[in-house]
């Protein structure tokens, strides 16, 4: 199935993984003001052609931090919309509702966090064949945050060459928890239809799939990101 390229949806992934990641105090150092609000829009390319976007944002309520994101890739038919909850202390998790679209099948994950657990529901529909519904549950480890909130940390987090922070994400489609770190592995100028950029080059590595982020020095946008052992990519498109 095609969706495994943008949100690596498994049936028979749905059970909890529980791994340790190395502890840092990578949170503490977040941006504040880089937290308050911001949006990332790009063109999704598949084999070298535009063939989607993805519209990932954020602002803050108060002390928490809502997240969105709206992902199309056309030819695989694939579209995604997403809405989670975030503490803005430590990013914990406090909800993900997530509609993903693929063909004339979609799937709703409904799930809510408490320390230390994840718990909610995945509704399965398919003309002809109705709502099939099944319960979500995962133990998750201490500080654990959403997949969904990794590019936040790599938009938020003042990354030097050679830094790296490490911590478990949990993945709300496939109610999974993995040790992930980012990495500031060099600089870089890219090109893309939107123009010339000297970058930050960040190895997203450790989860499923591995992600290659690249960062504008001057405005501190993410303009590409590269999706490991896929030939996709999410570059910034022309104005």
């Amino acid at each position: 199935m095609k969706m495994t390229c943008l949100a690596a949806l498994s049936a028979a992934a749905l059970a909890s993984l529980p791994v340790q990641a190395q502890s840092s105090d990578w949170e503490s150092r977040l941006d504040p003001e880089r937290l308050n609000e911001g949006e990332v829009y790009l063109e999704l390319q598949y084999e070298g052609e535009p063939d989607g976007f993805m519209r990932y944002g954020w602002h803050a309520e108060g002390e928490d931090i809502v997240l969105y994101d709206r992902t199309m890739w056309a030819s695989g038919e694939v579209y995604e919309t997403m809405e989670v909850r975030l503490r803005r202390e430590g990013l914990a998790p406090v909800s993900s509702d997530i509609r993903f679209h693929q063909g004339a099948n979609y799937y709703v994950f409904d799930v809510d966090f408490e320390p230390g657990s994840a718990a909610g529901s995945l509704q399965i529909v398919q003309p002809g064949s109705g709502v099939n519904s099944r319960p979500l549950a995962s133990e998750l480890t201490g500080g654990t945050i959403l997949r969904a909130s990794y590019f936040l940390v790599a938009a938020a987090f003042p990354f030097e060459v050679g830094e790296s922070v490490s911590f478990n994400w949990f993945a709300t489609m496939t109610n999974t928890e993995e040790a992930v770190t980012l990495t500031a592995v060099g600089e870089a100028e890219i090109e893309t239809p939107a123009g010339v950029f000297q970058t930050l080059h960040i190895e997203q590595r450790g989860g499923t799939p591995p992600n290659d982020i690249y960062i504008d020095r001057d405005s501190g946008r993410i303009v590409r990101i590269d999706v490991g052992g896929q030939p996709m990519r999410f570059v910034a498109p022309a104005d």
